[in-house]
């Protein structure tokens, strides 16, 4: 008696579309792992950008804190100011741009005094400004003896006496000051009781634009 074996496997064909449909599931798995790393990328990226701005503005605010007021202009000259040297005093309290009359210490932190008698003390300018998407911190030392600040310059012409300008944040897309008095009314700077700042972060990353915004606002303490 003959004994008849039936013998199955997998046609060419059979084998074409299983290979086809595990390559398209392969895609699909990869595409979604890659789109979720991505978004992990991006997110963790946006979340470092406003970190950074809190840590920016935070510093500016405690320039704020140790500052009498805002002055419409710089009260020292500056040979690097925006119109200079034609208007050495161009500086000016807008919008986009802070000159703070910050109190001026000793390196004892002793305030210095200009009218002791009517505790007037005398005030350094830090002033605040966007260039080039960078926020800097720009010094102005009130001309007294035994004052701690340092007058600052742009890089360029940075010297051992004259350092370079802080640079207090990258990739600034925006910087907007708003200056208020205590029933929260917008006035000029010189009336102002407090500032709100607010800051715009901007950077590419995976080809796409990542943004952060982050707003504060401090009341100015010292007389």
């Amino acid at each position: 008696m003959r004994t008849v074996h039936s013998a199955k496997g997998y046609t060419l064909v059979e084998l074409v579309i299983a290979l086809s449909v595990i390559s398209i599931l392969s895609i699909v798995v990869l595409y979604f792992f890659g789109n979720v790393l991505i978004q992990n990328t991006i997110a963790i990226a946006r979340g470092d950008l406003l970190s950074e701005a809190h840590i920016a503005l935070d510093r500016v605010n405690d320039d704020v804190r140790l500052s009498a007021n805002a002055d419409e202009q710089n009260r020292w000259e500056d040979d690097h100011a925006p119109n200079a040297p034609s208007d050495l005093f161009s500086w000016a309290s807008d919008s986009d741009t802070a000159v703070l009359a910050t109190v001026a210490q000793d390196q004892n932190d002793t305030i210095l005094f200009e009218d002791a008698s009517e505790y007037i003390s005398w005030k350094n300018n830090n002033i605040y400004f966007v260039a080039n998407n960078t926020l800097y911190k720009r010094v102005l030392a009130a001309p007294v003896s035994g004052n701690k600040a340092v007058t600052t310059c742009p890089a360029a012409v940075a010297t051992t006496s004259c350092p370079k300008d802080r640079e207090v944040l990258h990739n600034v897309q925006s910087f907007t000051i708003r200056y208020l008095d205590g029933d929260n009314n917008e006035v000029v700077p010189a009336n102002a009781r407090s500032v709100e700042l607010e800051i715009l972060l901007s950077k590419k990353a995976y080809g796409r634009t990542i943004t952060a915004d982050y707003t504060t606002r401090t009341v100015f303490r010292n007389d």
